[in-house]
């Protein structure tokens, strides 16, 4: 029996939806890593940049760096963009019409 291979997270072009390849990242600031991606579709070739932030604590350090300052959580608090923007095919109905707005009937 083989062992399995740990999983590790994925970043699929935002185009053609194909797996992306990590070429290379750069620390940003101590919580922020930047990563540069290839797309591994070589019809799309996208090649582009994805930022990896840590964003709460879940457990606190046993040797805090005192300069770091991050808000406590746990694994099941909602992600931190999780304010959902409107939909941009708002599809209500439209509002009804007053009877003085209402267009007059062409004639022929």
């Amino acid at each position: 029996m083989t062992a399995k291979k740990p999983r590790l997270p994925g970043i699929h072009c935002p185009h053609c939806g194909e797996r992306s390849i990590v070429r290379d990242s750069v620390q940003v600031t101590p919580i922020v890593r930047e990563l540069r991606l290839t797309c591994d579709n070589i019809d799309c070739g996208h090649y582009f940049v994805a930022q990896l932030s840590v964003i709460r604590t879940v457990r606190p350090s046993a040797r805090p760096n005192p300069d770091i300052h991050l808000p406590n959580g746990n694994w099941t608090a909602p992600p931190a963009n999780d304010d959902a923007p409107p939909p941009a095919n708002d599809e209500r109905p439209p509002a009804a019409q007053d009877s003085t707005t209402r267009a007059a009937p062409l004639s022929g």
